[in-house]
């Protein structure tokens, strides 16, 4: 089964995956990425941020992100500290 993701980079240094789905073609992913750089601010752009296009793993899919999992641990941990 085709994987399509939409990732984040700032300059040639990747930052995390902004979407993933195995639900829609490849071509509306395509078209999607195309969006999302089209609305870029000139600040983002001079920053190197872009998105690109990208086949992911049906593994992937069930996976989360390093990112989100991380944030989740900082929150719960945030928590713990207010408890």
């Amino acid at each position: 089964m085709q994987v399509f993701e939409i990732h984040k980079y700032r300059g040639d240094a990747f930052m995390y995956i902004v979407a993933r789905t195995n639900k829609h073609s490849e071509e509306y992913v395509r078209d999607d990425v195309e969006k999302m750089n089209n609305m870029l601010t000139p600040e983002m752009r001079g920053e190197g941020i872009r998105y690109v296009f990208a086949l992911g793993t049906i593994e992937s899919i069930t996976k989360r992100t390093g990112d989100r999992t991380r944030k989740k641990d900082k929150n719960s941990e945030a928590i713990n500290l207010l408890a």
